[in-house]
This record gives C-alpha cells, sequence and structure tokens, in this order.
C-alpha cells in the first residue's frame, strides 16, 4: 500500500487527509482515524497512525476501493509521517565516504524539520550554501530496541524517497545545520514492505533542475537499512513514526529556483521546489 497526507487545493481550510496513492490518483480514506484510539496526557511515545497501522489496514482498502479519484495535481502533498518521534541520520554510509572511527554512525535533525514534497525546502540563511543529500528513509512500525539485523525489517512500516538537507557545516555543530524548517522532505508517500520487498535491491536517482547529479543503486550502501535499524537499537528504544534516512552518496548546493527531483522505484517521484523562506534571515 501507497499511503500518503494531502491537503485538497481548493480546500480553503486546508485540511490534512489521508490517502492511498496509485498510478490514476489517490483516493482519500481520511474516514479511517476516526478509529485511532483516544489519546490523554501524556500521550504515547510515537506515530499513533502508524503504530495502528496494520489494525488500519483493511478499512484502509475497504474505504479506497469506492472513494473518488483525485489527481495528484489537485493536492499538496505533506509528509506521510505526521509525527516523527526521532530523525536518525546516516553517516558516510556509501563506500567513497569515509565512516568516523571506521564504524557505522549517525547524526541526528530536530523533527520539526519534516516536510512532504508540496511544502518544498524553504532556505532561512540564503547568505550562507544549503546541500541536497538524497536518500531513502526507513520508517518505524513497531516499537524496538536491540533489535537483530535478521529481524530489523519486522519492525519497519515503509519506505519512502527523502532529502536530507543540510546547511553546509562552518563553525556548527551538524545537528544544527541539518534542522531547519522544511530540511528534512519525505515522500510522496509511504509506501509498506509488501510492496518494496528487499530494499537492497532499489536503486536512485537525483537530478537539479533537470540535470542528473547521480544515481546510485542502495546496494552499495556500507551499512543495509536492517543494519541502520539494527545498529540505531543498539544505542536507543525506536517508537513508530521513527525515521532512519539511509546516508547520501554525494552532495551538492541548491538555491532558491531550483527543482529538485529524486526518484526510486516502487516508491515514487517528488519534484521538490526550492525557495527562500518568508523568514530568512537578512544577510
Amino acid at each position: 500500500m501507497q499511503i500518503c497526507r494531502f491537503t485538497v487545493n481548493d480546500d480553503p481550510q486546508a485540511r490534512p487527509r489521508v490517502g492511498v496513492m496509485g498510478p490514476e490518483g489517490i483516493r482519500d480514506v481520511t474516514e479511517v482515524t476516526a478509529e485511532l484510539p483516544p489519546q490523554s496526557w501524556p500521550a504515547p511515545r510515537g506515530d499513533q497512525f502508524i503504530a495502528n497501522l496494520d489494525r488500519l489496514r483493511p478499512r484502509m482498502e475497504a474505504l479506497a476501493a469506492k472513494a473518488p479519484v483525485i489527481p495528484r495535481s489537485a493536492v499538496k502533498l505533506l509528509s506521510p509521517v505526521a509525527n516523527p518521534g526521532n530523525f536518525i541520520c546516516g553517516v558516510a554510509n556509501w563506500p567513497q565516504m569515509k565512516a568516523p572511527l571506521g564504524m557505522m554512525g549517525f547524526l541526528f535533525k530536530m523533527t520539526s524539520a519534516v516536510a512532504g514534497e508540496g511544502d518544498g525546502v524553504q532556505i532561512r540563511w540564503p547568505d550562507r550554501i544549503t546541500q541536497h543529500e538524497a536518500e531513502m528513509a526507513v520508517v518505524i512500525g513497531r516499537t524496538c530496541t536491540n533489535v537483530s539485523e535478521a529481524e530489523a525489517l519486522d519492525h519497519v512500516a515503509g519506505y519512502c524517497c527523502a532529502l536530507d538537507m543540510t546547511m553546509k557545516e562552518e563553525r556548527e555543530f551538524f545537528t544544527f545545520c541539518k534542522s531547519f524548517d522544511t530540511f528534512g522532505v519525505l515522500g510522496p508517500c509511504l509506501v509498506t514492505p509488501d510492496e518494496v520487498g528487499d530494499p537492497t535491491t532499489l536503486a536512485y536517482t537525483f537530478s537539479v533542475n533537470g540535470e542528473l547529479k547521480h544515481s546510485r543503486s542502495f546496494g552499495e550502501l556500507t551499512g543495509s537499512m536492517a543494519q541502520l535499524v539494527a545498529f540505531a537499537s543498539t544505542v536507543m528504544t525506536l517508537s513508530p513514526g521513527d525515521v532512519i534516512f539511509s546516508g547520501t552518496s554525494e552532495v551538492g548546493p541548491v538555491v532558491p529556483g531550483d527543482v529538485m527531483t529524486i526518484e526510486i522505484p516502487r516508491l515514487g517521484r517528488m519534484d521538490v521546489a526550492v525557495s527562500l523562506s518568508p523568514n530568512a534571515r537578512k544577510a
């Protein structure tokens, strides 16, 4: 199943909705959210829609079967993960990169950076260089800790295309540089594991303004998606909605007016516009 979040372009209230995406367009299944359990303070950790996804899926399939098709051009796509708890970013996870201390490592991004294709990337510090990092993201579906590599992908809700945007570091820590609003782009949808199979068989292409920048297979990753999940779970308890970024093979600058395109077969394609934030600081 390909699950998306969106607003309809002609909705004056811009209410976020849940949809099932297919080749012909999007089918609205927002009604299913009424079946989520009520919450009281303190709210449970994690994204509760994703935590209940297995239970909700049959109802979503039934609703999608009778819902009218909404063209993708008629909606603004949001991040398919509404409430990520952690953004965990793989470091130097390709053979041509140098891993810190010769081992797998992670950086972190504040989850307030979450964005979808329709949000675009908004640059707040235009006097500094913003760099693209095209990646795949794995979204945790079940709470786990100290999970084995063999069992790691059993705890995954799905996969997304991802852009881990980063301001080029000069003096600041990387977490700071990765955490600007809209610097964590996920989409176009969350694709469940039954439609993906082995994520190491996937590959991506990435371009800026139609010019191909790089194309690689995720089979080249130094640490596979299963290894990333397993290793992260030795450090922290992972909760539904946590997002792990694969790490990038190459970086490059973008400026307002650019359009970045990432495409991963079976996961879809995102065309993400870069703009100057209305909250941009003055140089």
